[in-house]
């Protein structure tokens, strides 16, 4: 039996039928035709659209490239609201994984969970976890967007599986106090490798150390005033020191001096002003405080590299540059510093993100209460 249409284009055959799906700014109907190989697929469609618009996705969104949406939000959505160095590095991000990528020429509203993982899978072949979570971190806030915009009905990052960063058993690498000393003695002995004891007691980030400069360093009021941040970026093909505001506004803060801090980095302080007054570079409140041979802002690279050639000469196990961070973060725990302290400390934007590592400790004592139960059965 032939089937019924009533259409044809192309020298093609279909069956079309039409539906309001709202009105123009004139008060005119807006109508829009589905197609179908018969009567039953073509209103299977038309039924399957004003369902989704009934349940509140924008009309229209069925016609929407990922690539168009992609790059209205990212242009005037999220690009006006990050800093300047972020916009460079989601730049790239943009430029060379997701402009022309997979997921470029679909519609919006038909991207699904296995489209992303095959287009994570094959970034995996080429690129690194850290810069497929990167990706992933864009992607994210732009499905968050569209669903809250109306545009999808669901994110479909839900089901993807991300490709996993080691950590340590805990979840966080901390340096432990027997290793902290060793850093502290070898730091009375050699005043260049003061910038690591200096992460420990002040929890300060990378980019926010390397971007001191000796006007924040209070001594007299014993306070370090922590208002910016310096990550070395390629802009226009030339590397360079890109100087930023801190990363949130919770961020700008007063860290307190240790006093027995103060007497290294007052030698630090001379050490700096020798080294100015050789290069005949004048050294005032603007200098950086942790420059390097020739006054200029240290590269995170090669601070990691000196950290991972003093862990080996004293014998301490391999962390990452931020879990000096974590491990000052982790000191305050022990020592009862409340939370909300501790959280301004940081400059967290959220408590909830220092309580999970004052969680990780609370845990860690827990185990040790529960441990010492064991001298009941040795008895």
């Amino acid at each position: 039996m032939p089937r019924k249409t009533n259409f044809s284009t192309g020298g093609h055959e279909y069956f079309r039928v039409t539906a309001t799906i709202g009105t123009g700014p004139d008060g005119k109907p807006i109508r829009k035709q589905f197609y179908g190989s018969g009567k039953k697929e073509a209103e299977a469609k038309r039924d399957e659209y004003l369902s989704n618009v009934g349940k509140g996705l924008a009309a229209g969104y069925d016609k929407a490239l990922f690539k168009d949406v992609f790059h209205i939000w990212y242009a005037s959505v999220l690009k006006p609201t990050i800093s300047s160095s972020s916009a460079i590095r989601y730049d790239l991000e943009y430029d060379k994984r997701i402009r022309n990528s997979s997921l470029s020429e679909l519609k919006l509203s038909s991207v699904r969970s296995l489209d992303v993982q095959t287009y994570y899978n094959g970034l995996l072949a080429e690129y690194s976890v850290k810069t497929v979570r990167l990706v992933h971190r864009l992607l994210t806030n732009f499905f968050n967007y569209c669903v809250k915009s109306d545009l999808v009905a669901k994110n479909p990052l839900f089901a993807v599986e991300l490709p996993g960063i080691r950590t340590g058993k805990d979840g966080y690498n901390v340096l432990c106090r027997a290793d902290i000393n060793k850093i502290l003695e070898a730091a009375r002995h050699d005043i260049s490798i003061l910038i690591y004891l200096f992460a420990i007691f002040t929890g300060l980030r990378q980019g926010e150390i390397l971007a001191l400069e000796l006007g924040d360093i209070d001594l007299d009021n014993n306070s370090i005033n922590v208002t910016k941040s310096v990550k070395h970026l390629t802009i226009n093909k030339k590397f360079a020191a890109v100087l930023n505001p801190t990363k949130t506004l919770s961020s700008i803060r007063s860290i307190p001096i240790l006093p027995e801090l103060k007497p290294l980095l007052k030698a630090h302080i001379e050490t700096e002003k020798e080294k100015y007054a050789r290069l005949g570079v004048e050294f005032n409140n603007k200098s950086i405080f942790f420059s390097t041979s020739t006054c200029d802002y240290r590269q995170a690279t090669n601070v990691l590299t000196g950290l991972k050639r003093l862990y080996k000469r004293l014998n301490i196990p391999d962390t990452s540059f931020h879990d000096l961070r974590h491990t000052f973060c982790t000191l305050l725990a022990e020592e009862g510093v409340p939370l909300k302290t501790a959280s301004v400390l940081m400059g967290h934007s959220d408590v909830s993100i220092t309580a999970k590592i004052y969680t990780h400790v609370d845990s860690q004592e827990l185990k040790k209460s529960i441990d010492k139960l064991s001298a009941l059965f040795n008895n």
